[in-house]
């Protein structure tokens, strides 16, 4: 193996080995909720006025849905969702209701293109006794998205990238010709329009596959011509559209007149294209909702870009006629793509890897996900094909391109598994661990119980509901009650517990949680001025970037 060949992997190896111990940056992933009005088990006086979700990532309204439910498990009818102070905010108007428990089951798009759903409760008044998770079980069945919607949308999205690899790396072959020696054979004209097929079903599955999911309902529903311009407002949703109308408006013409691909505006609008199709391709993914999307779009985009000029290359040598490996015309083809290979395959590695840095929240914590398991499957496949790689350009160079017949077919092979892994990634969540995890408890002591909710039981702020029912279960109000936390493990003083009683016996306020941690929360009731009862429990609060 000569020196050339062997300094590509080698500066893959210590590139990565580099990022492997740069700080962790922030984890990503899809939207998360951070609060609600009303917050998640509170109890109010009267009916809210309306349903307010704050994410923690910018949404898509249009596929939002926000569903009320009584505690019979009857839907009230809400207004339509709309957009709040900011694009994170999505807001839905409530009619009067009376007292009781309610449930709250909610569905939105967050802004990568991904279904996230949710459920809480509330209660109005303090007389109810309906079992808040049995009525949240029941209105959940039926929003749900059956498991075939998330089969499917995993099968689309592969079959649109692999019509990508197949058609971009494949004309970029036939691009590497050159001009007017050799015709294009059958065969790999046939690849090329098994790519473009591919890629434009995947892309129009994957559309009508988002509104099913965003509706809960059956693959049946992709067909549901109704919600196909909601889908098209959403970003994920007019990206699909985008790269449906250049496949047909731009790619189709390109395939079809790729006989005079020695034409200027031939050879001018073929990689102009081919960056515009990859582009909907990373608008679209985890890089879109990182801070400074722009640049993580760029990078991704780089390293899309790279995989398939490299997968559909492989393809098209492997099935795309002998020629290639035999014909002097098309062997310069091959060796063009070699020196291509010398110079994107490292690409590949450390953009790679500088998204598992930013996007996974580091490279310590990938085996705590399925994202990250499925990216260390694909990196250790990558990794097979730069060895194998390594020996095809050693072959070229020792032996010609005759000699590359079965490592091309073996990379080809593993090129498909990096694009069935990629698709896998793309409906993942990279997000270590929780974010927040509601606190709701009813703690007794000397016949006196309060239940207390904290809510979204996360570092930063948070609401706190607490309703006190003294001893006996009489109504007397509560003389005074006041609360304090405190977090042994980092030696934080007690902090205050902002409360204001809102009623008799009915207390909210706000506390700020600086760390995670197992925090000690501690209440003093006075159930009468000579009297103090002090409850006490352990809030877990997870952290953010675990």
């Amino acid at each position: 193996m000569t020196r050339r060949t062997v300094g590509a992997p080698l500066a893959v190896v210590l590139v990565s080995a580099t990022l492997l111990f740069l700080p962790a940056a922030p984890a990503e992933a899809h939207a998360g909720l951070v609060s609600s009005t009303p917050a998640a088990s509170s109890v109010l006086d009267t009916s809210p006025p309306l349903i307010a979700l704050d994410f923690d990532e910018n949404i898509d309204i249009p596929l939002t849905s926000i569903q009320l439910f009584d505690q019979d498990g009857t839907a009230i009818t809400t207004g339509t969702p709309t957009e709040g102070a900011d694009r994170s905010i999505v807001e839905s108007t409530v009619p009067t209701i009376g007292e009781g428990t309610y449930a709250v089951v909610w569905r939105v798009s967050s802004a990568d293109g991904h279904i996230v759903a949710g459920a809480f409760s509330f209660q109005i008044g303090t007389t109810s006794d309906v079992d808040a998770d049995r009525l949240l079980d029941a209105v959940l069945n039926g929003a749900r998205a059956e498991p075939a919607v998330g089969r499917s949308l995993g099968v689309a999205r592969f079959a649109a990238f692999l019509g990508a690899a197949l058609l971009l790396g494949g004309l970029f072959m036939v691009y590497m010709i050159d001009p007017g020696q050799t015709n294009v054979g059958w065969a790999a004209r046939r690849l090329l329009w098994i790519g473009w097929l591919l890629l434009v079903a995947g892309s129009a599955a994957n559309f009508g596959l988002l509104g099913a999911n965003a509706q809960a309902g059956s693959v049946g529903d992709a067909l549901d011509t109704s919600v196909w311009g909601r889908i098209a407002d959403t970003r994920t949703g007019g990206l699909l559209v985008a790269r449906l109308v250049i496949a047909i408006v731009l790619l189709l013409p390109a395939l079809l007149t790729v006989a005079k691909r020695n034409r200027t505006w031939w050879r001018s609008l073929l990689p102009a294209v081919a960056i515009l199709t990859v582009l909907t391709f990373s608008g679209a993914g985890h890089p879109s909702v990182e801070k400074h999307p722009l640049i993580w779009i760029g990078i991704d985009a780089l390293h899309l870009a790279f995989v398939v000029l490299w997968m559909g290359s492989l393809a098209m040598m492997a099935v795309g006629g002998r020629d290639w490996l035999r014909d002097d015309d098309h062997t310069v083809a091959v060796r063009r793509f070699s020196r291509m290979a010398t110079i994107g395959i490292p690409v590949i590695v450390v953009t790679g890897v500088i998204q598992a840095w930013k996007i996974g929240g580091g490279l310590s914590t990938l085996t705590e996900t399925s994202w990250g398991r499925l990216l260390l499957a694909k990196g250790a496949v990558a990794v097979l094909l730069v060895t194998i790689g390594g020996a095809s350009r050693w072959l070229l160079q020792n032996d010609g391109p005759s000699a590359l017949r079965r490592t091309v077919v073996t990379e080809a092979l593993l090129g498909i598994a990096v694009l069935g892994l990629a698709a896998g990634l793309v409906g993942s969540a990279p997000r270590v661990g929780e974010q927040s995890r509601i606190y709701t408890q009813s703690l007794t002591e000397a016949g006196v119980i309060v239940d207390v909710t904290i809510t979204p039981g996360q570092v930063g702020g948070n609401e706190v509901h607490m309703v006190v029912t003294p001893a006996g279960g009489n109504l007397t109000a509560t003389a005074e009650l006041t609360a304090r936390m405190t977090l042994p493990a980092r030696d934080i003083p007690f902090v205050p517990v902002n409360i204001v009683a809102e009623s008799p016996n009915h207390f909210t306020g706000n506390v700020t949680l600086p760390f995670a941690g197992d925090w000690t929360l501690e209440i003093v009731v006075s159930p009468q001025p000579s009297q103090s009862i002090l409850l006490s429990s352990t809030v877990e609060i997870p952290d953010r970037n675990p």
